[in-house]
C-alpha cells in the first residue's frame, strides 16, 4: 500500500500569476492559512513575462463600448475596484508610476509597475501569515464531497503525490492558450498557426478542474489576447515576446493573403491580432510608410519597453518583408509572395483615397476618420502572424469569483480569477494584469469566508490509498 502525504489549509491556490498571488494575499489577510502553488519551477506565470502595466477602463461606459459582449457585472466589479487595488500595490512599497498613461488598447487608462517585486512581495505576505508558496506542484483533482462542496485538491510532486484538504479552492493557472486541443474546439482549425506568446504551462489547468466540479461554460471561448507577429520568427522565446510586437499596426493597412483588407485597422493591434486569425492561413501582411516606422513603429509602447524598430526586429527574425520607394514597386515585390498584385493594388488606392477623404469604406470595410493614408517613402511591408498570449473564455463566474455550474448555481468552496476566468473580456480586452488582480482579491476573499466555515488546519498526516 502507497501513502499519500495529506496537508490541511484554509484555502489552496492553483498558480501563482497575478491572479493567484493576489488572491492568496486577500486570503491571509482574512485569517486564511494559504498554499500558493505553482505547477512550474519558477513562480510567476505569464504575470513574470509582462510589461508590468496594471490597466483597465476608465469607467463603465467606456468599458461597455469597447466590449459590448462582456459580462457586465464582472466589468463593474474592475472598473469599481480599479482605484482601490492601485492604492493596494502602492502600499507593498514596490514601484508604481505616479502618471498614468491613457488610451491603452486605444482606451484604457493604467500604471507602470514593477510587477516581479509585486509578485515577491505578495509570497512575502502569505508566508508571514503561516502559509506556504510552492512550485513543482501541478494540480490533478478538485476534491469534494458528496453534496459537491470542495475538500481539497490532490497534486502531484517530484516526491509524489499530495493532498491538500481545504473547505475552498481558488483556480488561477492563467488560461488554455498551451493546450491546442482546447484552441482547435474554441476557434477553428486555424487555432493550429497560433504562435504561443505565454509562459507554456497555461494549458486549461484551472478549465479542466472546473469542469470535472461541474463548472458551466462561460462566453468568449473563441476570443483571446495577443499582438501580431512578423512571420515567419527564427525564434520566439520570452526575451522576444515584446520587442517582436508589431503594436503600431492601427497605423498600417492590413490586407490577408489575397491582398484585401478585412477590418478596421484603427480599432487595435490586439483586435487585428484576433481578426486576422479567421483569414486565410492566418497570415497578413503590414502596409506602412517611412513616418510611421520613425514615429509610432519605433515609440515605446508601455514604460519600461524602451525605444525599438519593431519592424526591423521582425525583419531579423526573419519576417517577410518589402520596402520601396512607391507604392506601385511596393506591390510588384509583395506579388512573389503569391498575393494579387491587381488586388494588392486597388485595395490601396481605395484606402489611400478614402483616408484622404477624411473616412469612408474601403474593400467594404471602415476606413476611421483618425486613419492616415501611406504617404512618405519608403514604403515598408511586413508579413505576419497572430499569437496568443492568453484567452478571454473560461470558467463561469460571478462578481464574487465562485464559480458557477450550468445552472448558475455556485459550486460550494470553489473559485476563479484572473485568464481562467471567461466573458470579462470578449474580443475587447479590458486588460490582463488589473482584472486578474482584482478578480484575484475577490477570489480571495470569497475563498476565506467560505473557509470560515470549515474545519482550521491540523498537523500533516499520512493516508492510505
Amino acid at each position: 500500500m502507497s501513502t499519500v502525504r495529506t496537508e490541511r489549509f484554509d484555502v489552496v491556490v492553483v498558480g501563482s500569476g497575478i491572479a493567484g498571488s493576489s488572491a492568496a494575499v486577500a486570503a491571509t489577510r482574512r485569517g486564511a492559512r494559504v498554499a500558493l502553488l505553482e505547477k512550474q519551477d519558477t513562480f510567476g506565470g505569464s504575470t513574470a513575462l509582462s510589461a508590468g502595466m496594471f490597466w483597465t477602463a476608465p469607467d463603465l461606459d467606456a468599458y461597455r463600448r469597447r466590449i459590448p459582449l462582456g459580462d457586465e457585472a464582472l466589468g463593474r466589479a474592475v472598473v469599481e475596484d480599479y482605484a482601490e487595488c492601485l492604492q493596494e500595490l502602492r502600499a507593498t512599497g514596490e514601484r508604481v508610476a505616479d502618471t498614468p498613461k491613457t488610451d491603452i488598447m486605444t482606451f484604457g487608462i493604467g500604471y507602470s509597475t514593477d510587477i516581479r517585486a509585486i509578485l515577491a512581495w505578495c509570497r512575502a505576505q502569505v508566508e508571514a501569515g503561516g502559509g506556504v508558496c510552492r512550485t513543482g506542484t501541478a494540480a490533478l483533482q478538485v476534491l469534494q464531497d458528496d453534496d459537491g462542496a470542495v475538500t481539497g485538491l490532490l497534486v502531484r510532486t517530484a516526491q509524489g503525490r499530495v493532498r491538500y484538504e481545504a473547505p475552498a479552492v481558488v483556480l488561477a493557472s492563467g488560461g488554455f492558450q498551451g493546450a491546442r486541443d482546447e484552441l482547435t474546439r474554441a476557434m477553428g482549425p486555424n487555432a493550429d498557426r497560433l504562435l504561443l506568446r505565454s509562459n507554456p504551462g497555461s494549458v486549461g489547468d484551472g478549465l479542466r478542474l472546473a469542469r470535472q466540479a461541474g463548472a458551466g461554460g462561460s462566453t468568449a471561448m473563441s476570443t483571446f489576447y495577443g499582438h501580431l507577429i512578423g512571420a515567419p520568427v527564427n525564434r520566439f522565446e520570452p526575451e522576444d515576446f515584446l520587442p517582436n510586437s508589431q503594436y503600431y499596426s492601427d497605423h498600417a493597412v492590413l490586407v490577408n493573403l489575397e491582398g484585401r483588407r478585412f477590418v478596421d485597422e484603427t480599432l487595435g493591434d490586439e483586435i487585428l491580432n484576433q481578426d486576422l486569425l479567421q483569414q486565410p492561413q492566418a497570415r497578413g501582411v503590414l502596409v506602412f510608410d517611412d513616418h510611421v516606422r520613425s514615429t509610432v513603429g519605433t515609440d515605446e509602447p508601455f514604460p519600461g519597453l524602451g525605444v525599438v524598430d519593431r519592424y526591423q526586429v521582425a525583419v531579423d527574425n526573419g519576417a517577410l518583408h518589402a520596402q520601396a520607394d512607391t507604392l506601385e514597386d511596393l506591390v510588384a515585390q509583395v506579388a512573389a509572395w503569391g498575393i494579387d498584385p491587381a488586388v494588392l493594388g486597388q485595395t490601396l488606392q481605395d484606402y489611400v483615397s478614402a483616408a484622404s477623404a477624411g473616412g469612408g469604406f474601403a474593400g467594404g470595410h471602415p476606413v476611421s476618420a483618425q486613419a492616415r493614408a501611406p504617404q512618405t517613402g519608403p514604403f515598408y511591408a511586413l508579413m505576419v502572424q497572430p499569437s496568443i498570449t492568453f484567452t478571454f473564455g473560461g470558467v463561469r463566474i460571478d462578481d464574487q469569483a465562485r464559480v458557477l455550474d450550468a445552472d448558475g448555481r455556485p459550486v460550494p468552496g470553489l473559485h476563479a480569477a484572473g485568464a481562467d476566468i471567461g466573458g470579462l473580456s470578449n474580443h475587447g480586452y479590458a486588460g490582463g494584469l488589473a482584472p486578474a488582480y482584482i478578480t484575484g482579491r475577490r477570489a480571495g476573499r470569497s475563498a476565506a469566508r467560505a473557509a470560515s466555515a470549515g474545519p482550521r488546519p491540523q498537523a500533516d498526516v499520512l493516508v492510505g490509498t
